[in-house]
């Protein structure tokens, strides 16, 4: 029970004393420190035989101590440091050099005063212009319109001077045309003439070595020769010797009437360019029959038609075909024509006896030259080729040589119409000084003057060309018709003719366009 807490009344027990008079008893008022500690063991005393209403707390237990720690074992002595080496002593650095003093800076010129600005002029005030007036400003260069009206103003305004320049041009073109379609329509007539007489057709014939022996043909010599490109058809001819052609088989053998029988493989047709009188050309049912076509003087001979039967080699034949006259062969005319599947049954190593090959226009010297190399090539020297007319290559020559003088003739004539047209531009620039200078004092420049005048000069020129073309034309239509040719122009110079005259008065027009162009307004402006 603690000193401060009221003693608690137990019954039964004798009446406490007085808590002060206890403290006084016991302390006896205050006491120094060291008397309180005396007095310790009296209170402690008192306090155990006040009783408090409460158990008494046990004794603790007293706390199992700790086993001792065993003891760390020793730990073993670090090894001494082996002594660093010593630096060696650092080098005395060099004492810097003593920097010079900077010279005193000079004192910076006092800045000027500035000036006044001069106050700005005030503005002019604005002008409104036209929608013509400012896009006549705006414009640099001159229209295409206003080009044209100035090139053609000069021929326009003064028509007889500029027909007789391009009169003078019209004349060079015409004689150009005319010295070119003359020739090319002689040179297409001779064409048609030789056509018609066979100049493009050849003949191949089997040569000779050079022991003199014959060589025949080889088999594959047609389809050889038809693979060249200009040839347009090829037809190949066995002649059978053997057989005699008779009207009935009660002619006397002396009597056969010069008729001769041939196979014909090919385009007999359109290699000879023959037709036929009556009846038709052997197809595939009739080449396997015994049918026979006759030339147009095999059939006048046997008094034969179409429909009626000969006898050819002791057997009956049908004719179903007649030829008309071959002009390119004539010497055919006289042959009966023999179905060639039927007639290769009856005679089967008939060897090639001539091949007919026909080329284009104006091909046919070069097909020549190469069907020897075609038709045999392991011996070419076997092979022999009709030669091609004479009149045909002199045409050709003739008209070569005609072309190249007629080209020289032209130009002649378009130099002299070239400087007739420089010479009407010169004087063209003389009298027109005044539009010159008027022009050049409203603006226009030494370039827009020049292309003036070059223009003027083409446009001259231009329909000089024309005009000459349409001479040209007429005079080759004129003689033509005269001489009953065939019309025959070169496209070439119909379009050449225009081109040449205008590059031509383009040229002419140069140095009168520059003169103009050099012509001084003060000065030109007196010519008013």
């Amino acid at each position: 029970m603690s000193v401060n807490e009221p003693p608690t009344w137990i019954p039964g027990a004798a009446e406490a004393p007085d808590l002060a008079d206890t403290a006084e008893t016991v302390y006896g008022g205050l006491e120094p420190t060291g008397a309180a500690d005396a007095a310790a063991p009296e209170t402690a005393e008192l306090d155990a035989a006040v009783p408090t209403g409460r158990p008494p707390k046990p004794p603790k237990a007293p706390k199992a101590k700790k086993p001792p720690r065993e003891p760390k074992p020793p730990k073993e002595p670090k090894p001494p440091k082996e002594p660093k080496a010593p630096k060696p002593p650092k080098e005395p650095k060099e004492p810097k050099p003593v920097k010079e003093p900077k010279p005193p800076k000079e004192p910076k010129a006092p800045k000027p005063p500035k000036e006044p600005k001069a106050p700005k002029p005030p503005k002019p005030p604005k002008v409104k212009l036209t929608k013509a007036q400012a896009h006549a400003l705006k414009r640099r260069h001159m229209r295409p319109r206003d080009v044209v009206a100035t090139a053609t103003l000069g021929p326009r305004t003064r028509l007889v001077r500029a027909g007789l320049s391009a009169l003078g041009i019209a004349i060079g073109i015409a004689a150009l045309v005319a010295l070119q379609g003359i020739p090319a329509s002689q040179q297409a007539d001779w064409q048609r003439e030789l056509a018609e007489q066979g100049a493009n057709l050849i003949v191949v014939y089997p040569g000779q070595d050079s022991t003199g022996e014959s060589v025949p043909l080889p088999v594959t010599a047609p389809e050889m020769i038809a693979r060249i490109g200009p040839v347009t058809s090829v037809l190949a001819q066995r002649d059978v010797t053997n057989a005699l052609v008779y009207r009935t088989d009660k002619i006397p053998k002396e009597q056969s009437g010069a008729i001769s029988a041939a196979v014909g493989e090919g385009d007999l047709l359109g290699t000879l360019e023959v037709e036929l009188a009556e009846g038709r050309w052997f197809d595939e049912a009739s080449s396997n029959l015994p049918t026979v076509v006759l030339g147009d003087t095999a059939a006048r001979r046997l008094v034969v038609g179409v429909g009626n039967r000969i006898w050819i080699d002791n057997r009956w034949w049908a004719v179903i075909g007649v030829l008309n006259t071959m002009k390119l062969a004539e010497q055919l005319d006289a042959t009966a024509f023999l179905a060639p599947e039927y007639a290769k049954s009856l005679y089967p190593d008939l060897p090639i006896s001539s091949i007919y090959v026909a080329a284009a226009d104006s091909k046919a010297a070069a097909v020549r030259r190469v069907i020897p190399q075609t038709a045999n090539p392991a011996n070419p020297q076997g092979v022999s080729v009709a030669q091609l007319s004479d009149w045909y290559t002199a045409g050709l020559t003739v008209s070569r040589q005609f072309r190249i003088m007629s080209i020289g003739l032209g130009a002649v004539a378009l130099l002299i119409g070239g400087i007739g047209i420089a010479n009407t531009m010169v004087v063209a620039v003389m009298e027109r000084r005044g539009e010159i200078g008027l022009r050049r004092a409203m603006g226009a420049r030494t370039g827009q003057v020049a292309l003036q005048f070059v223009l003027e000069a083409a446009v001259v020129g231009l329909f000089g060309g024309i005009l000459g073309v349409g001479l040209g034309c007429f005079a080759v239509f004129l003689y033509t018709a005269s001489q009953d040719m065939v019309l025959a122009i070169p496209p070439w110079v119909l379009g050449a003719g225009p081109g040449i005259s205008v590059v031509l008065g383009t040229v002419a027009g140069l140095y009168p366009s520059l003169k103009a162009a050099r012509v001084s307004p003060t000065v030109a402006l007196r010519a008013i």
